[in-house]
């Protein structure tokens, strides 16, 4: 119950805007760029350069941004958030994924990712590449329109019925990624309908123009925590070498992510977490 004091009120907002301001600074830098001034960070923010510079200094002191002169950029607290973020998505998936994605690599010499569902987007969390690829690939932690990649594909198709239809429903009222990206919600449904049949998805030109890619599920207790995908330049991806081997190494991981959960349950490890409930409270 509010005591009926403006100032006790006072208080109790105050931190919370400042957080959001310090909060908007950082996101800044996703939206934007790696290294930015403080004139830029101010408009971007719509903060006063007074008050982007306070809490600038703020974060600088605390190690999540570095200042170079009147340049900012994020700082290696961010790096070792993030990090914990990515091994905890859910708990132990990045370790068991890492040599079977380091072997589909091998495989089909393309660049191999891992994605994973937040909301209606997919964000990358893990990828292997060669210095010859010739596509631009999308930065570790990076984040995309689920329906646009085929990552994003793989895992809303295995969805539940109402959460499909509100991806779609969400996808189409957004702007394209580019001109080849699928706006038709019926043709969403048939694309996806086709995914759940054959275990796999297909995205040509449709995030990116000049890449395709095939992903596949990684789905524990018919859910999907992740998917694995193979992207490359268009034309130059063997789409059905790839499908086939997407398909079988997100099966090995899925198998491997279940049994060392089994494990971990068996020695009672309360260091290891297997729970993957909660990656399905995310989607909204």
């Amino acid at each position: 119950m509010s005591s009926g004091n403006p100032q006790e009120s006072a208080v109790n907002v105050k931190p919370s805007i400042a957080v959001g301001r310090a909060l908007s600074l950082l996101d800044a830098f996703l939206d934007a760029g790696h290294t930015m001034s403080l004139t830029e960070l101010a408009q971007l923010t719509s903060l006063p350069k007074s008050t982007a510079f306070r809490i600038l200094g703020q974060l600088t002191a605390s190690g999540h941004v570095i200042r170079n002169g009147n340049q900012y950029r994020l700082g290696i607290k961010m790096f070792e958030l993030g990090n914990h973020f990515v091994h905890s998505r859910p708990t132990g998936l990045k370790e068991v994924a890492a040599p079977l994605l380091g072997d589909l690599f091998l495989h089909v010499g393309a660049t191999v990712g891992l994605s994973v569902l937040e909301s209606w987007d997919v964000i990358l969390i893990d990828q292997i590449t060669s210095s010859r690829s010739r596509i631009v690939t999308p930065v570790v932690g990076g984040r995309a329109p689920a329906l646009s990649t085929a990552s994003g594909k793989a895992l809303v198709a295995f969805l539940d019925t109402e959460n499909r239809e509100r991806a779609v429903a969400h996808h189409v009222r957004q702007e394209p990624c580019s001109s080849r990206t699928v706006r038709h919600a019926g043709r969403l449904r048939s694309q996806l309908a086709e995914v759940r049949e054959n275990g796999h998805s297909w995205a040509c030109d449709e995030f990116s123009m000049g890449m395709s890619a095939v992903a596949s599920p990684v789905l524990v207790n018919g859910r999907p925590i992740a998917a694995v995908s193979v992207s490359a330049a268009t034309g130059r991806l063997d789409r059905v070498k790839a499908a086939a081997a997407v398909l079988r190494t997100s099966r090995l991981i899925a198998t491997q992510f279940i049994r060392a959960r089994e494990l971990a349950q068996d020695y009672s490890t309360s260091e290891l977490q297997w729970d993957i409930e909660d990656e399905f409270d995310r989607v909204s």
